[in-house]
């Protein structure tokens, strides 16, 4: 993933994200992560939360608010994050009128 696609936002959004995306790295192998919301669709204002859907096989022993707790503390603290967690199945389930970036 290249902050290339990442243009347009914030610095604080940006770093915040790419904080994310590192830590998300070091311990999922096998996963896919979507930005949604205001900062994909570019209508996002300074205080706006980070919307993202994490998706991987391996947070599927967990139930959803134990992914979404193993998730948020990946995430600084000090920027708002949204986190929705899903196995690849799940996700596949679903369809969301809202556009997804992929970032990983």
């Amino acid at each position: 993933m290249s902050s290339e696609s990442l243009r347009g936002l914030s610095e604080r959004h940006r770093k915040a994200i790419l904080s994310f995306l590192a830590r998300v790295r070091e311990r999922l192998r096998d996963v896919e992560i979507y930005l949604t919301g205001s900062l994909a669709r570019g209508d996002w204002l300074l205080d706006s939360d980070v919307d993202l859907v994490v998706v991987s096989d391996e947070l599927a022993d967990l139930k959803p608010w134990e992914r979404y707790a193993f998730l948020r503390r990946l995430a600084p603290p000090d920027v708002p994050f949204d986190i929705m967690a899903y196995t690849r199945a799940l996700r596949k389930a679903l369809v969301s009128p809202e556009p997804l970036l992929r970032l990983l």
